[in-house]
């Protein structure tokens, strides 16, 4: 089994590996979420995926399930 790592969605905000961070625009399926928003959202740091869970962290894919 990997490492948990708790990501908690609330409100325009995700929580993850106790950092804050902004939710900067959705394309398509996917949310996107950075420390501070780029001009193009597509370059966000964080991408989550609702439908599969899946959340990308710079190159580092995480699968989240909900609680």
């Amino acid at each position: 089994m990997g490492e948990k790592s708790s990501m908690i969605l609330k409100k325009a905000q995700m929580q993850f590996q106790d950092r804050q961070y902004d939710y900067c625009g959705s394309l398509g399926p996917q949310s996107y979420f950075d420390l501070k928003c780029p001009i193009e959202i597509k370059d966000s740091s964080k991408v989550f995926s609702p439908s599969s869970g899946l959340l990308i962290s710079d190159t580092t894919e995480f699968q989240c399930n909900a609680l």
